[in-house]
């Protein structure tokens, strides 16, 4: 027999609703999202993002049949009266990456699958939210990456050139990420990316001379940012790669180049004028280990 597709249901608990997969009960979304909690109470080095605004970390718990299931947990908190009323009207974050996921599964571009979101709202504004997907064991962030290429220049350029490849394949596919930094790339083992923050793809829009040299600018403000020891030609082969997969911005390359560059200046110039101390953090080091909940604790008694 096939292996079913599994179906999507909506449900409301504990002050919270939204949409989950039917093979994932109501019971395990909220022990994972508690003991997400947890971990960001915990701090920095608990998750594996913290920010202002948003944590990450990943919870293990159990789904329906004993099936054990690695969460990365995601809880976005909107800072404000208004930024709460916009994410009413226009839908969470949470819900935006849920059809951000749609999106590039349409497209067969990889990203963690999505399994819950959740939601707590009032009349005129969404308090908090959160968005749940598979935790890819296979797979690193970026910063969590790089400080092991800086010796290894052909794993490094094999990055460069694989990276080039999947945001020159996103943008093929009619898609434009608003919010490419470095951690919402992850490295899979078999060398190709994944992507994370799917709501800066929500509402879909096609990528022009802008939408392009904002990606590759905000790319490059971070390896002058934070990898200083990047060298040329590990630039040269990003950029071919991102250009073998749209030929038709081969004529154009200069002013591609010239306008992301131009970007990256920008930004690097904000950041300058920026106290950044409490900004996101990554941690730069191995990935954490699961946060496992009270029902998959008891399992192993």
């Amino acid at each position: 027999m096939a292996d079913r597709t599994p179906g999507w249901l909506t449900w409301r608990a504990a002050g919270l609703q939204g949409r989950r997969r039917d093979d994932v009960p109501v019971e395990r979304i909220l022990e994972a999202i508690a003991a997400h909690r947890e971990n960001a109470d915990r701090g920095r080095e608990a998750c594996e993002q913290w920010g202002p605004g948003s944590s990450v970390s990943r919870v293990r718990t159990a789904a329906s049949g004993g099936a054990a299931l690695d969460l990365a947990v995601k809880w976005n908190h909107p800072r404000g009266v208004g930024r709460g009323l916009a994410e009413r009207i226009r839908g969470s974050r949470a819900e935006r990456a849920e059809r951000g996921a749609r999106v590039l599964a349409r497209a067969g571009i990889a990203h963690p699958a999505t399994l819950a979101v959740a939601e707590r709202r009032g009349h005129a504004r969404v308090y908090e939210s959160y968005l749940l997907s598979e935790f890819l064991a296979d797979a690193a962030p970026l910063p969590a990456i790089m400080p092991q290429l800086r010796s290894d220049r052909r794993r490094r350029r094999a990055v460069a050139r694989s990276l080039g490849v999947a945001i020159g394949r996103l943008h093929a596919a009619g898609l434009d990420h608003r919010d490419l930094k470095h951690s919402n790339l992850l490295l899979r083992a078999d060398g190709s990316f994944a992507l994370l923050d799917l709501d800066s793809l929500i509402p879909p829009r096609v990528p022009g001379l802008r939408e392009r040299a904002r990606a590759l600018g905000q790319l490059e403000a971070y390896a002058v940012d934070l990898y200083p020891w990047l060298s040329r030609s590990d630039r040269a082969r990003f950029f071919e790669s991102y250009l073998s997969e749209a030929p038709e911005w081969r004529d154009r390359r200069r002013s591609l180049l010239e306008a992301s560059l131009a970007w990256a200046t920008r930004r690097l110039h904000e950041w300058s004028l920026k106290d950044r101390s409490d900004h996101y953090h990554y941690p730069m080091g191995p990935r954490t280990s699961a946060k496992r909940t009270s029902g998959e604790r008891g399992r192993d008694r």
